[in-house]
């Protein structure tokens, strides 16, 4: 199975606690547990996430989104995520309806859902076991083996379930070949719980999916954002709704954003884009075939087949002469390129069709289109885009500009030319094209701060234009001469050369405040001159100390408590609460629990198989079954003794794995913790270090954007840090620090992360500081709500002991009072 990238599990992560939080807050009955439970998670990964958003009739369902920008895999985290929306639907064999944008991704997805050999197929069974993938027409002749046995995921296209639709009216028809299965249903059902709403068939595919309560993904969702489509949701009455998009609309329930620069750290995409701008047409494509060719040479002497093709944009036939197709191909031929080299794919011709341009066999090197290629057409050989077109209108370039961004095999390559793009492109006025570059990749997905970095000027003599409102201070074009202009007809600063951090702030107090922010990112930080960082880690055995291994020797669930507080859920009466107060929620959720019951397997339950059906659904890696089943056991008879039938366990055996699973996780937490305390007071001699190179890869989702200006960072960015606040008031500090030569902000989704590991898990310190001294300054700032927990105390003796173990210096910082003791351990 393909391994998932670190911000994909991270993902998958944000997903699972979502959920569990739901079920939390309703089952402790909480109003609105679905806005309680998005606050908390997408909290941790947004920048002041907005409130919940319930559309119309889809109230009380789970409804959150993905975004991912184009080359992050999101099909294969949609077929990841279904794991963690099937536990908390809590059926064993549940339904999928798979809605994409159109037509050809439908079929392309489908036929990667069906294929056993495809990733995609591969994540699909090991989220939901025995699983049948289906079109629109096989759902239509279900029979009643089929539904409960094994999973369901029906490929569709959202139009699909349109009533106005030919399709759609199957969808809601009566349906001969279903009745069988209801047929079996009813006998379980509640007397009317199978009537369905106006305007569907007691016996149809919809009905049968609203009593299943599917699991609804959603591709490229912001297409399907609309009343109408809302409204076609709410008939299937989903248990969750997964949307998955590069480009989120305000009101999405993003819960996870990935950024385009995790992407690329991960290997998923090419980055920074090199663009060349020229006047000429000719000269654009003579350019871009020699970087091409440039590119293919450097790829022979690679481990791996690469094949670097160019995507050429024509002009459309229209307006005064036009470069189309045609004349791109017969200059194309005129240089020497094979025929059998070029392939054109536009609306009245398409040479792509059939091809497999991954294949070592195809001999393509040049595709030409005019405004974009077929839907679904992908290939990561694509390095270099050359556009003939004027570079004025970013929707345009936007729909090729993606097909050069995906990076062969979705890992790093070794030189580093075959990890970026290159952008060839006719314009007048470089700056114009940059910035409709940079729009464009905003469509794409990227952060307009990450846009902005990812494409910059190579060679050519090319200076960076920037137009302002107002003149610069003369002082400051005086003392910036050899680096800045300024021409006064057109209000536009030319920027020649890159500028010290020093200077960028000099120039930036010249500017008018309405202009700074025009500025581009031309300073050179420490990173960006190719300085490296190193830092040493706690090690154990060779590799980085991590929580886990506390318990690395074993640990053991005999002797402790198994008394779990277990009260049954009141069903059947949350059902009659209505809409007052938000408490539909909680008969939605009433209704996911009865959607389980009935699609689950009948079979006849004991002590014994609740036992085993509860060991298999909590995770238990570090201890064998012979540890848990007798837990387990203990914790069933002890509910037995007080009262509980053994029907009623089974009844609410998902709130009861639940409560166990806690139950276990607290006992683990204590075992840490006794292990921890020894550590710290006889560190073992297999407690080592190990170095942690810090480079150019930080690329935080929530970047700082405040007035002032930092001089000492370390990289280009800084992450979540907001003016004001009390580590602003700490990175202030140890920017002016006279001792301090740089320092990072460091964040928990960085992949070079410093940790320190403590019980509870890994934390991650606020800052690190590379004194002038060469001695390392580790600070972690906490509040004075926090200043005094077991875990300020737990973190804080980490940290000790890692200042011991490396020579270096670890201080917490508990109030902005204690500011005196930062600049003293600078000092030291």
């Amino acid at each position: 199975m393909m391994k998932l990238k670190a911000y994909q599990e991270e993902a998958l992560k944000a997903l699972e606690d979502f959920l569990h939080r739901v079920r939390v807050h309703a089952d402790a009955g909480l109003p609105n547990p679905l806005g309680q439970a998005y606050r908390e998670v997408a909290g941790r990964y947004l920048d002041n996430p907005p409130p919940y958003y319930e559309p119309v009739g889809l109230e009380g369902i789970p409804y959150v989104c993905f975004r991912i920008p184009t080359g992050g895999g999101k099909t294969l985290l949609a077929a990841h995520a279904l794991a963690p929306a099937r536990r908390f639907l809590g059926q064993d064999a549940p339904a999928v309806v798979w809605l994409t944008p159109t037509e050809a991704i439908r079929q392309q997805t489908l036929r990667a859902l069906k294929d056993p050999r495809h990733p995609y197929r591969q994540a699909l069974e090991g989220a939901l076991g025995e699983v049948r993938v289906m079109d629109l027409r096989e759902a239509l002749a279900l029979t009643p083996g089929d539904v409960g046995a094994v999973s369901l995921v029906l490929v569709a296209t959202l139009q699909a379930f349109r009533v106005e639709e030919t399709e759609g009216r199957k969808v809601y028809e009566d349906n001969g070949h279903l009745m069988a299965v209801f047929g079996n249903l009813e006998t379980a059902l509640p007397e009317g719980a199978s009537s369905p709403p106006e305007g569907v068939g007691r016996y149809s595919l919809a009905n049968l999916l609203r009593l299943m309560r599917p699991i609804v993904v959603v591709d490229e969702a912001h297409n399907a954002r609309t009343p109408l489509s809302f409204d076609t949701l709410a008939r299937l009455e989903p248990g969750v709704i997964l949307e998955f998009t590069a480009t989120p609309r305000e009101d999405s329930n993003v819960l996870f954003a990935a950024t385009a620069h995790e992407l690329h750290r991960e290997g998923m995409i090419k980055l920074p884009i090199e663009l060349v701008v020229l006047k000429d047409r000719e000269a654009v494509l003579q350019a871009a075939l020699a970087k091409r060719k440039d590119l293919e040479a450097l790829a022979e002497g690679s481990r791996e087949y690469l094949r670097p093709i160019l995507l050429i944009q024509a002009e459309p036939k229209r307006g005064e002469d036009p470069f189309t197709w045609e004349r791109v191909r017969s200059f194309l031929l005129e240089l020497g390129v094979k025929e059998e080299q070029i392939a054109v794919s536009t609306g009245e011709r398409d040479d792509l069709t059939g091809q497999d341009l991954l294949s070592p066999s195809s001999p393509v090197r040049y595709v030409i289109t005019v405004d974009k290629l077929k839907e679904g057409w992908d290939c990561p050989f694509a390095y270099v885009l050359a556009s003939v077109r004027s570079l004025k209108s970013s929707t345009a370039i936007e729909q090729v500009l993606g097909r050069v961004l995906r990076m062969p095999g979705a890992r790093p390559k070794e030189r580093e030319e075959l990890n970026r793009a290159y952008a060839f492109a006719v314009s007048e006025d470089f700056w114009e094209a940059a910035n409709t570059l940079r729009e464009a990749l905003v469509l794409e997905g990227f952060e307009r701060y990450e846009a902005e970095r990812a494409v910059y000027a190579v060679g050519l003599g090319l200076e960076e234009r920037v137009p302002l409102k107002a003149h610069p201070k003369p002082e400051v074009l005086e003392s910036l001469g050899s680096k800045i202009a300024y021409d006064p007809k057109t209000k536009t600063l030319v920027l020649k050369e890159p500028l010290t951090p020093s200077e960028k702030a000099i120039l930036r107090e010249g500017l008018k405040e309405e202009d700074r922010d025009k500025l581009p990112q031309t300073v050179r930080t420490p990173s960006e001159e190719g300085r490296v960082l190193e830092v040493p880690l706690l090690a154990w055995h060779g590799e980085p100390l991590e929580a886990e291994h506390f318990l690395e020797e074993g640990w053991s669930l005999a002797g402790r408590d198994a008394h779990v507080d277990f009260v049954p859920g009141p069903l059947g009466v949350r059902g009659e609460i209505g809409l007052e107060g938000g408490r539909v929620r909680i008969a939605r959720l009433e209704g996911l629990d009865r959607a389980g019951r009935l699609f689950g397997p009948h079979v006849g339950w004991t002590l014994e198989s609740l036992a085993l059906w509860l060991d298999r659904h909590i995770p238990h890696p570090d201890l064998p079954q012979e540890e848990t089943l007798p837990f387990l056991y203990r914790a069933l008879g002890g509910l037995l003794e007080r009262g509980f039938a053994l029907e009623d366990l089974v009844a609410e055996k998902r709130r009861l794995r639940d409560l166990l699973e806690a139950k276990i996780r607290a006992h683990r937490e204590a075992a840490r913790k006794e292990v921890f305390q020894r550590l710290l007071k006889n560190p073992p001699a297999s407690l080592g270090t190990l170095t942690l190179r810090l480079e150019g890869d930080y690329f935080p989702s929530n970047p700082y954007r405040g007035a002032y200006v930092f001089r000492k960072h370390f990289f280009p960015v800084i992450a979540d840090l907001e003016d004001g606040t009390e580590e602003f008031q700490c990175a202030r500090l140890l920017d002016e620090l006279d001792e301090v030569e740089f320092w990072v902000r460091n964040y928990p989704t960085w992949r070079h992360a410093f940790r320190l590991p403590y019980p509870g898990g890994t934390f991650f310190p606020d800052f690190l500081a590379k004194l002038r001294n060469g001695t390392l300054l580790v600070v972690e700032y906490k509040g004075a709500h926090l200043a005094h927990t077991p875990e300020t105390y737990e973190k804080e003796a980490i940290g000790q002991l890692w200042a011991r173990k490396t020579g270096n210096r670890f201080l917490m910082v508990r109030t902005l009072q204690e500011l005196d003791a930062l600049r003293q351990a600078a000092r030291l």
